[in-house]
């Protein structure tokens, strides 16, 4: 599967229809982003920044939120997880770049069919990754299309990125299948909003390692570089 051995793709998006009649917020705020049902919300913010580790710091993040999460549904064996469409999985492209000046025009050469060769295998990649991508089905919300993906909950930190490298993909959204919380992102911030009853926001206020607060529904989304 494009984005993981733990997740497959579903038949239908309708595990999703929920989320745009329960998102009644006004645009940018927290309840355009979490469905407003649930007693509390909790902002988590993401691990500060550092020369290296961040990634790891912020998986592990997901990796608490997903544990605790676990004992707070009665599916942790069914999830679902949204990834935003917009994340250029099929777009990337590979420089080759040589610090000293060209030698001879045989060098040049070689140089240029090395580009070439790239080019070409990067149009292939990308290629493949779109026609993966098509089987993936998706749904609408305001400003955002999502792809849709079905697994456990514990599946939130094992995404693998649609390419080669397989690197981790952290979901936009997540949710077990009897909807008992949510959590959300997006691509202009870092911080997970939660939206839970109060046991469960205040397990994870109490677990996870960075800054947490309650925030109301028509609090403004900030944006986190």
């Amino acid at each position: 599967m494009i984005f993981g051995d733990h997740v497959r793709s579903p038949d239908t998006v309708a595990s999703a229809g929920w989320i745009a009649a329960a998102c009644r917020g006004v645009w940018w705020t927290v309840g355009a982003l979490v469905p407003n049902q649930y007693p509390s919300v909790l902002r988590v913010r993401a691990p500060s920044p550092r020369p290296d580790g961040w990634w790891t710091a912020y998986r592990h993040l997901y990796e608490i939120v997903a544990s605790i999460g676990e004992r707070h549904t009665c599916s942790p064996d069914r999830a679902w997880f949204a990834v935003w469409e917009g994340h250029g999985f099929d777009t990337a492209t590979t420089h080759v770049a040589w610090r000293d000046p060209p030698l001879d025009e045989e060098t040049l050469r070689a140089r240029e069919a090395e580009r070439s060769r790239v080019r070409e295998e990067g149009e292939r990649r990308n290629a493949a990754i779109r026609a993966a991508l098509v089987q993936v089905p998706r749904f609408d919300l305001p400003n955002r299309t999502y792809y849709l993906l079905e697994g456990p909950v514990s599946a939130a930190t094992q995404l693998s990125h649609p390419e080669p490298m397989g690197e981790w993909r952290n979901p936009d959204l997540f949710w077990p299948d009897d909807r008992r919380w949510f959590v959300a992102t997006d691509i202009d911030f870092w911080s997970l909003y939660i939206g839970g009853d109060d046991d469960f926001v205040a397990e994870l206020a109490r677990s996870v390692p960075t800054r947490t607060e309650i925030v109301t529904l028509d609090r403004q989304l900030e944006i986190e570089d």
